[in-house]
């Protein structure tokens, strides 16, 4: 699900100083959208870096986004997603691509896709009246054990076809949950606890973490901000964009 954690691309004509990441991104995109020339891409980005929140994904979906935008190139959001995939995977940045947190950055809304397809299966409109609390985002990334991951593939599957049937809250936890004890995320797990005891509709941890999510009812976050508060010591709070 996209929340409003905006990352903005600004794309020129010439050369300019870029950081490793955002280069080797913008030649992929150009090779693979047999585009010429030379281009600066200047990033601004809200989402905390190496935190579990997607950032290389929203980045990378928006460099490719604007080359072809600027370029001419008749490029679909949902085009533009899977080749970011294939550029985070080729930069080793990303085991999978991550094609659903490309699509959610240019499509927003909730997204449920087959990753190794790179096909979006469904595009939902997100309800307005629920607050995201995040935290754990500064917090020491841990190492991440594909082998651990994979053991659960079936159990993600299973997950997937919830979120089809609408269980979509139910399944974000079960997801969260899982990934924060297969890393060996505990603060994370403990606060997870305290969110759902709060009457959260989802928590879990988010991505590989560190960060941990929480949504809840528009007002019914209070006692959940004042523990992060206590407990952690900094937060986000956020909403779904459509």
């Amino acid at each position: 699900m996209a929340i409003d954690l905006p990352v903005r691309v600004e794309l020129t004509n010439g050369r300019c100083v870029m950081d490793e990441f955002t280069s080797f991104i913008l030649n992929y995109a150009s090779r693979r959208l047999n585009v010429n020339g030379e281009y600066c891409a200047r990033v601004n980005s809200s989402v905390p870096v190496s935190s579990g929140l997607k950032s290389n994904s929203a980045v990378a979906a928006g460099i490719v986004y604007a080359l072809a935008m600027l370029s001419g190139v008749g490029l679909s959001e949902v085009d533009a997603a899977r080749i970011a995939a294939e550029a985070t995977r080729a930069h080793g940045s990303s085991i999978t691509g991550a094609f659903d947190d490309a699509s959610a950055s240019l499509l927003r809304g909730i997204v449920l896709t087959d990753n190794r397809l790179m096909k979006v299966v469904r595009h939902l409109k997100p309800p307005g009246d629920v607050t995201v609390v995040v935290t754990g985002f500064k917090e020491r990334k841990r190492p991440i054990n594909v082998n651990e991951l994979r053991r659960l593939a079936s159990i993600y599957i299973d997950l997937f076809h919830w979120a089809l049937n609408g269980e979509i809250w139910h399944a974000a936890t079960v997801n969260g949950i899982m990934v924060a004890r297969a890393l060996g995320y505990d603060g994370q797990l403990k606060a997870i606890g305290e969110a759902l005891s709060n009457g959260a509709l989802a928590a879990g941890v988010s991505g590989n973490g560190p960060s941990v999510f929480a949504v809840f009812k528009d007002g019914e976050e209070g006692p959940y901000v004042e523990y992060v508060d206590r407990q952690w010591g900094y937060l986000i709070l956020a909403r779904p964009v459509a």
